[in-house]
């Protein structure tokens, strides 16, 4: 009998610190993101695609969103294969990363107006990508640190 009930008490201080715990656990929903947050985009380059080309989309992008006086960077890299503990000179993808430094600071971006002039800007960087890569990937980030 004794068993039991010392079997009952540890269950139960289990199963209470359990919940406790497991109420006060931070949330990691993109939500609740405290730090700065992207847009990523990961993109193959075209067969008549070149990575000047890509180059010249993430220079007008950046100009779009500084143009517009908004503290946002475009952020691009190359990716290159490895084998094993090796970087090889084969090019592998392109990725873009738009870095926003909060979530409040991306709303005010998607919430504004955009004028005949801003979308004719706008899509004439995104051409310059689409000439030249195609995405193959598009996540959102939270940046922890």
């Amino acid at each position: 009998m004794k068993i039991f009930k010392y079997l009952i008490i540890c269950l139960t201080a289990i199963t209470t610190f359990s919940v406790f715990s497991a109420h006060h656990e931070k949330s990691y929903n993109f939500s609740d993101c405290e730090g700065a947050v992207g847009n990523l985009y990961v993109s193959e380059i075209l067969e008549s695609g070149t990575v000047k080309g890509f180059k010249k989309a993430v220079k007008l992008h950046q100009k779009f969103y500084n143009d517009r006086g908004f503290d946002v960077q475009v952020k691009a890299n190359i990716e290159y294969e490895r084998e094993g503990n090796e970087t090889t000179d084969e090019l592998s993808r392109l990725t873009t990363v738009v870095i926003f430094p909060s979530l409040e600071v991306q709303g005010l971006w998607s919430n504004q107006e955009f004028t005949d002039q801003d979308q004719s800007e706008f899509n004439a960087f995104v051409d310059i990508y689409n000439a030249n890569t195609k995405v193959v990937v598009r996540k959102s980030n939270c940046y922890l640190n």
